[in-house]
């Protein structure tokens, strides 16, 4: 199973989109946020928070991260206006943390299961790929509470303060996996010196357990959503 995990999660990886501004769109009340984090993402939020009905949910949908402080800046703007936030496919990085500020965190319905996570790494440099330790007090600050310290603590010191760069803690959804498992869905992947990739399946810990997500319930999305998501999809494919 653990294989079939990584070859998921490379899989994932190679599908990312090409780097662009994210995208937010207003399906019904449902603000939908895709793409990678950039330095004007902050304005656009504001932007659509000021026209009409304030959303009932924020919606990330395949961001692979990108600009931390924007991250932080969007997370303490969603966090102050108590939104609740929920995940459809991969949501890494900056991504992740912005999933954090939620008052309430879902994985959805919008994409299958299999294919929707949530990663949180350490900080680092774009330009050389190494690690930014002197960013980690923040970073465990910002998970520590968000997670209501449910995150642990050993898991929270190797997540921050990685020995690589692309070192990533992926949290699947729990209903993946039989109640009875010793390990149901948190999985860390470890950059190995021959560039490959060590993942295991963390015993008994899950993305409700650690604080990831408030609710095992699996967000059933409204059709028109199910259908912007299948659109942005096939666009997104075809850039």
């Amino acid at each position: 199973m653990r294989r079939i995990l990584l070859a998921l999660l490379l899989a994932a990886a190679a599908a990312a989109p090409a780097a662009r501004a994210m995208d937010f769109h207003r399906v019904g009340d449902i603000l939908v946020m895709s793409g990678p984090v950039d330095g004007n993402d902050l304005v656009r939020l504001r932007d659509q928070l000021a026209q009409g009905e304030r959303p009932r949910l924020v919606l990330l949908n395949d961001s692979p991260g990108g600009d931390l402080w924007i991250g932080y800046q969007i997370g303490n703007r969603i966090h102050e206006e108590g939104l609740p936030t929920a995940v459809s496919g991969k949501c890494e990085s900056a991504c992740g943390l912005i999933f954090l500020s939620g008052s309430q965190r879902f994985f959805s319905d919008g994409r299958p299961i299999a294919q929707t996570m949530v990663g949180l790494h350490g900080a680092h440099s774009v330009d050389t790929m190494q690690p930014l330790p002197e960013l980690g007090p923040r970073m465990a600050y910002v998970i520590r509470t968000m997670t209501a310290r449910k995150y642990p603590a050993d898991l929270l010191q190797r997540t921050v303060y990685p020995r690589n760069a692309e070192d990533m803690v992926y949290a699947f959804h729990p209903g993946r996996y039989p109640a009875t498992a010793k390990a149901r869905g948190v999985v860390e992947c470890l950059k190995q010196p021959d560039v490959s990739f060590k993942c295991d399946m963390l015993d008994g810990l899950d993305a409700l357990s650690i604080g990831i997500i408030t609710s095992a319930d699996l967000l059933k999305l409204p059709e028109d959503v199910k259908s912007f998501l299948q659109q942005l999809e096939t666009t997104t494919a075809g850039q």
